[in-house]
């Protein structure tokens, strides 16, 4: 739901509660009442922000989920399968976070080893690509999108469940698909991928 679907939802709802509650209104006039409105409708948009940005990170991807070896024989031990894991773990950074423009209830994020896709305000819906399977990326802008400094960027891997990966509406394309690029070359560097032309 974008902004404008939230501010005309709070509206409706606003006036329909008024019409139920039999209180009438006279002293304000309606191009007031209407800024007043407006107002709140922006406060739930904030308030909404809020939350989905808390429920995103539950925890940094920069912070250790534990480095107590009793603390993690608590968690689960699928987790923790060795310390290579664990140190992997604590080493993936968050690049960049974004949202598709004037829309909440999704969020794009680029770590140092994968680009996630969040869907969802109060459930949570996680789609990954791990950078080491990044193929390609490309930006696609229409006029009005490039106005607005807007686009499309679509990620091309070797993830058979997710072989297109598009991050819509993104803000500055062109520098995102640039930190995309050069976060999945350092990653495949570092896990000793060497580029090869496939034939």
């Amino acid at each position: 739901m974008d902004e404008q679907s939230v501010r005309q939802a709070v509206t409706a709802r606003f006036y329909q509660s008024l019409a139920q509650s039999d209180v009438e209104i006279t002293a304000i006039p309606q191009a007031q009442l209407q800024a007043i409105v407006n107002a709140l409708a922006d406060g739930v948009f904030a308030v909404l922000d809020e939350v989905e940005t808390e429920a995103d990170h539950p925890f940094t991807a920069t912070e250790s989920r534990t480095s107590d070896p009793e603390e993690r024989d608590s968690e689960s031990p699928a987790a923790y399968s060795s310390d290579a894991a664990t140190d992997d773990l604590e080493s993936e950074e968050l690049l960049w976070s974004g949202r598709p423009y004037l829309s909440i209830g999704t969020r794009y994020e680029l770590t140092t080893q994968r680009v996630r896709l969040i869907r969802g305000l109060l459930g949570r819906n996680y789609h990954e690509i791990e950078l080491v399977r990044v193929r390609d990326t490309s930006v696609t802008q229409h006029l009005g999108e490039r106005a607005l400094n807007v686009g499309d960027v679509t990620i091309t891997s070797a993830d058979p469940s997710h072989p297109e990966f598009t991050l819509h509406n993104v803000k500055d394309p062109m520098e995102v698909r640039e930190m995309i690029r050069k976060a999945t070359m350092l990653e495949k560097q570092r896990s000793g991928l060497h580029y090869r032309e496939e034939m």
